[in-house]
């Protein structure tokens, strides 16, 4: 089934006006027509509804949310098939998406992200007492509210705790710039994971540029794992930066406990107690100092590079997900904790004691003549040789791998499943959109943007067409969609001095100028040059 204005689902939700397409599906405004209230309706496009896989996420999608009542979160009404295309209805939330408030203001004042940041880690925190992670917390799922209320929505790639997976060990889930390490490297999600995705969400608003960018999203994925955050502009206040760090800790057992303690914490801020902030994410204080040390320990020289040898070793060794590698148990590291409990884990590396102990003794006063030894060497070799094996590990699972058989609880699909999921895009969605909004947008979903001008009577600054790939509009992650940008109407060529027998040119309004009963150009104007290209 194809959507439209006009479309009744389940006999009762009337389609009005498309709301947003996505990786999965369409959302839709619409109307109950029988308690006569607005809903919005997602739909799971039709290129899908062969893919069990896909269908069994859809469905998982309505159990989660249905799973979690609060007011921070869109409620699912109902659930249902028409013409064999499954739909999600949900509560309709009037606003807009962080995302577009971010590329509208470039950022926001600290007081508002505190705001909203609260919010959302109060929201979070009830998914996650239902058992439910996220593992999509980005901006262009946070929706803002006229009086700044905030929900979270799009709970389509949401884990339930005590479910089986709906991907194979080792798939990456979630969108490059808001991964958690963990999540980049294959490891799965944890409550924890969600808190990380916020700190970067916070960071960005506050500073007003993401804090890991890369030509792909395998190289900012790379970032997410072995590079510290840039420190947030000085306009930031000292403990809205320590909170922010404490959530972007690489390792989840230094970020806060819960969303409730961020919550609690943000709050705090705002009314100016640091000290119940600090009771409330103890990290907040201890996380700086430990996070000086990370720099130390790894930092060589001026390097920003943090090693993570375990995922690395393990994948180099037996090419295995990081579920199997736990399983099999890794001489690098030790990961201790009850995953099917609480999904937390704790890493200890006797490399990294190593390594620390080493730059102790390197920081020992200048009048204690050092010990010579082979260790340094010994050891910065072995960090050397695990640095490129943890980069392997992170190109094997986003450029194909995870591709083994699934074991008990993991489903299957009678035929074999894509190693990467399709994007379709629709032009007519980013046409006319600002170039910021339109390549956030996209970037969201996965793909790399790469912009041409072009003359076009449409607003200079504005897409005026999307090029069609190898596959026409369908793409995959890490593919890059050209966006045809508008760089204002040509100029009309001089007038010559002997007139034609067509009109006099003095009747014409001007080049560009719009028509008096409409946008486009006057029709008597001639136009040169590229033009405007047909799509």
């Amino acid at each position: 089934m194809r959507p439209g204005a006009g479309t009744m689902l389940g006999g009762r939700y009337e389609l009005t006006s498309r709301i947003a397409i996505g990786g999965m599906g369409e959302v839709w405004r619409g109307r109950d027509t029988v308690l006569a209230r607005e809903i919005a309706a997602k739909i799971m496009k039709e290129e899908y509804l062969s893919d069990q896989t896909f269908l069994d996420r859809f469905r998982a999608e309505a159990r989660s949310m249905g799973a979690v009542s609060d007011p921070g979160i869109a409620g699912v009404f109902d659930y249902g098939e028409e013409n064999g295309s499954p739909y999600l209805v949900m509560e309709y939330v009037p606003g807009e998406a962080l995302s577009a408030i971010l590329d509208r203001n470039g950022g926001m004042p600290e007081r508002d992200v505190l705001d909203v940041g609260a919010q959302a880690a109060q929201a979070l925190h009830a998914a996650h007492r239902s058992g439910v992670v996220h593992r999509d917390v980005k901006p262009g799922n946070i929706l803002i509210t006229p009086d700044f209320r905030v929900k979270i929505t799009d709970f389509g790639i949401a884990r339930v705790a005590d479910q089986a997976p709906l991907t194979k060990t080792g798939q990456v889930m979630g969108t490059a710039q808001y991964l958690a390490p963990e999540q980049a490297t294959g490891k799965g999600s944890i409550p924890k994971s969600d808190i990380y995705s916020l700190g970067i969400i916070m960071y960005e608003a506050l500073a007003g540029v993401r804090p890991f960018t890369g030509e792909s999203q395998v190289e900012i994925a790379i970032a997410q794992v072995n590079r510290h955050h840039p420190p947030l502009p000085d306009t930031v206040s000292e403990p809205v930066r320590r909170l922010v760090d404490a959530m972007l800790a690489k390792n989840p057992d230094d970020r806060p406990d819960s969303g409730q303690a961020v919550a609690t914490a943000a709050r705090a801020l705002l009314a100016g107690d640091v000290a119940a902030a600090e009771a409330a994410v103890p990290q907040m204080v201890s996380g700086t100092a430990a996070s000086e040390a990370v720099t130390r320990v790894f930092n060589q020289g001026d390097s920003a590079t943090r090693v993570m040898p375990a995922a690395g070793a393990a994948a180099a060794g037996a090419g295995l997900g990081a579920g199997a590698a736990h399983a099999a148990g890794s001489p690098q590291g030790d990961w201790s904790g009850d995953p099917a409990q609480t999904g937390a884990h704790s890493y200890h590396d006797p490399l990294i004691a190593a390594s620390a102990q080493q730059r102790t003794d390197e920081l020992a006063p200048e009048d204690e003549e050092p010990k010579k030894s082979k260790t340094p060497a010994i050891v910065i070799t072995i960090l050397v040789v695990l640095a490129l094996l943890g980069l392997g590990w992170i190109l094997w699972l986003f450029l194909g791998g995870g591709d083994e058989e699934p074991g008990p609880g993991e489903s299957s699909t009678a035929s074999a499943e894509p190693t990467e999921d399709t994007i379709t895009i629709d032009p007519d969605d980013y046409i006319g959109q600002s170039e910021s909004t339109a390549t956030r947008n996209l970037e969201d979903l996965g793909l790399n943007v790469e912009t041409v001008t072009v003359e076009s009577s449409r607003s200079e600054g504005t897409v005026d067409g999307v090029r069609r790939g190898n596959d026409g509009y369908e793409f995959s992650a890490g593919d890059t969609v050209t966006l045809e940008i508008s760089g204002g109407p040509a100029e009309a060529p001089e007038p010559e001095e002997q007139p034609t027998q067509d009109a006099p040119r003095a009747a014409h309004p001007g080049p560009g100028a719009p028509h008096p009963g409409g946008g486009a150009p006057h029709p008597g104007g001639a136009r040169t040059g590229g033009g405007h290209r047909p799509r």
